[in-house]
């Protein structure tokens, strides 16, 4: 299949048969405040430019067309108030990056997560002790190797 893709779409300049790839779009960041919803929206955001060799000044305002209802209101609100307060706009999608997760994530979420952590206790299998630790770690980007040990040996049954 592929090589009659190849054989199908000759070049024009002569370097032999260009393949083109149907990049799938990411879905909307509708602003639940979740984290990890907000870092695979990101994540996927970062991905499709990449694939779809998106450049980088029209990185900002393709992303703010994925963003769904509250996250649409925000910006709308946002780009009026900076407008207004004669702010500059927000040009990158680094600095994009940074406003949504100011935003949509709570300030103190890596202390949340330890909290949570801190009073896990397996109840069921290892296995589901192993899955909800592992789901917990992923919200906490700072936690050293021997810090995640003792979390993980003190959360489990004696």
């Amino acid at each position: 299949m592929l090589r009659r893709a190849l054989n199908n779409n000759p070049s024009n300049s002569g370097e032999g048969p260009v393949l083109r790839i149907k990049v799938p779009e990411p879905k909307k960041f509708e602003g639940k405040r979740d984290a990890k919803e907000l870092e695979n929206f990101l994540w996927d955001m970062e991905q499709y430019f990449k694939a779809a060799k998106i450049p980088n000044r029209e990185q900002v305002n393709i992303t703010s067309m994925y963003l769904g209802r509250d996250a649409m209101l925000w910006w709308r609100t946002r780009i009026m108030d900076d407008l207004s307060a004669g702010r500059p706009k927000i040009a990158t999608l680094e600095s994009l990056k940074k406003e949504l997760k100011y935003q949509f994530l709570p300030y103190n979420m890596s202390w949340l997560v330890r909290e949570s952590l801190k009073k896990m206790k397996q109840s069921g299998s290892v296995r589901e002790y192993v899955k909800e630790f592992s789901l917990l770690m992923l919200d906490i980007q700072d936690m050293s190797e021997v810090d995640k040990q003792f979390n993980f040996v003190s959360g489990l049954q004696n």
